[in-house]
């Protein structure tokens, strides 16, 4: 008994887990000589954050019922505000590059990658516990990575200053590296649900696998993460502006999102689809593209949104309480 109220523990806190453990990966890597010779396989495992993110997207798309998804007016109004949001700092970026500061820069390249971000493969299953509607966010979570497949490498060749400077050909790169990870998983769970309806129940079976490598991959990247706060030159009162620039973002999205939501009675699933991003996904970006300080912008974005779920669940928590105290049904989108 005592062993089953460990796991359940273990798995509630599940991304706290994960982020001590890459804490720990990072410390006994930075500190510790006799794991030099691990260092290949690190970077191994580092190199292989592609992969982990294919087969997390391919795990929940495999779930989806596409019979439920009815496109919504409220997919189009985030979508415009993912695609606009970006474009508008990207411009800031573009045309104001050589009168802004190093620190601003940084500032505006983190901002970019947490407008840009798709919505989390995980977001459906925090808005099915929020009382929201699972089909419906599932939907934009399709909308918003064809979106960031499209756009990053539309916009990523404006502002980077790590490729070759000509547009078609950083276009071509930027899109063969974000292509397979957004949009091959999409594909290839719709080829199976369709010609091999067998394998997709075998795969359906296997409930947690996706999420296990979500794990194994934010412990990856968190381990990055404080190795880059660790070797970054910024000062104190720099990094707290990295950070604070993540918290105004989340809160700004989530916010956006239950706004245009709202109008159509789906006030928590729109909230999630623009709120709850993949961070994994866009510290990755960050950090293949821009620069390791400007991720942790998304970085501090993965605990933010995290804090505002923990609240909304206990604001969920009181609701459903008072509700049965009245004779009432839970409320559900």
């Amino acid at each position: 008994m005592q062993l089953e109220s460990i796991k359940n523990k273990l798995k509630t806190n599940s991304l706290f887990v994960s982020i001590l453990i890459g804490f720990t990966g990072f410390l006994v890597f930075r500190y510790i000589p006799q794991t030099e010779p691990l260092r290949p396989v690190a970077s191994f495992l580092v190199d292989s954050l592609p992969v982990s993110l294919f087969i997390i997207l391919f795990f929940s798309f495999c779930k989806i019922e596409i019979k439920e998804m009815i496109p919504r007016r409220w997919h189009l109004s985030l979508a415009a505000v993912q695609i606009l949001s970006t474009g508008f700092f990207v411009a800031l970026l573009y045309y104001l590059k050589n009168d802004l500061s190093q620190e601003t820069k940084l500032l505006l390249e983190g901002t970019v990658i947490c407008t840009i971000a798709p919505t989390a493969a995980s977001a459906a299953v925090m808005t099915g516990k929020l009382g929201g509607n699972e089909s419906s966010q599932t939907s934009y979570t399709i909308i918003s990575n064809i979106i960031a497949a499209v756009f990053i490498p539309l916009y990523f060749p404006l502002i980077c200053t790590t490729i070759s400077g000509i547009f078609l050909d950083d276009f071509l790169l930027i899109l063969g590296k974000i292509f397979p990870v957004l949009v091959l998983p999409l594909i290839f769970s719709i080829v199976i649900r369709i010609f091999f309806p067998k394998l997709l129940k075998l795969i359906n079976r296997a409930k947690d696998v996706g999420f296990y490598f979500w794990l194994i991959t934010l412990a990856i990247q968190s381990a990055r993460i404080f190795e880059s706060i660790a070797n970054s030159t910024t000062g104190v009162f720099f990094m707290c502006m990295l950070f604070l620039i993540g918290f105004i973002i989340t809160l700004l999205q989530f916010a956006i999102g239950k706004y245009f939501g709202q109008k159509e009675k789906q006030r928590i699933s729109a909230g999630q689809g623009l709120g709850q991003k993949n961070t994994v996904f866009a510290i990755w970006i960050a950090i293949m593209f821009l620069s390791p300080v400007s991720a942790i912008v998304p970085s501090s974005y993965l605990l933010w949104q995290n804090l505002v779920n923990a609240v909304q669940m206990r604001i969920r928590a009181k609701d459903i309480k008072e509700r049965r105290e009245k004779g009432l049904e839970p409320y559900q989108e």
